[in-house]
């Protein structure tokens, strides 16, 4: 269902978000992992996890943590591979480009990119949050 909406509104919006990164070579390597769309999700999610960390109220805070676990682990992946699949069937169209399974398999891949992503969320906001005590090493007096 959120798919099918997902798709419709890229059908309105696609020729204004989609770019043709042959264009832009200095676009291109970052491209290949992440799009636009990834890194709007992205920000999306460190948001409401920012929001969740700082807010008060416990039920409020574990609802937050919980959207953010199941947005991680389904919804961001199934939106970021749609995304992707409608902008290679789009510059297929514009392009004339070939289609198949090669170009489309690394979609796949989106769902462990979005997990390890999630992870690292939770692990830096882990680090940064730890007490690191550094404890100077006692000298010891030679004489």
């Amino acid at each position: 269902m959120l798919t099918n909406f997902y798709i419709s509104q890229l059908k309105v919006f696609g020729p204004y978000v989609f770019i043709n990164v042959r264009e832009y070579k200095f676009i291109e390597p970052f491209y290949v992992f992440f799009g636009i769309h990834d890194i709007l999700l992205l920000g999306i999610g460190i948001f409401l996890y920012s929001k969740a960390i700082q807010n008060e109220n416990k039920t409020f805070k574990r609802f937050l943590i919980v959207l953010f676990i199941v947005l991680f682990v389904y919804a961001f992946p199934v939106l970021s591979s749609t995304f992707e699949l409608q902008r290679v069937i789009y510059f297929a169209k514009e392009n004339g480009d070939l289609v198949d399974g090669f170009n489309l398999f690394y979609t796949a891949f989106r769902f462990p990119t979005y997990w390890i992503l999630g992870l690292s969320v939770f692990g830096l906001n882990y680090l940064k949050n730890k007490d690191l005590p550094i404890k100077p090493k006692p000298h010891k007096n030679i004489m």
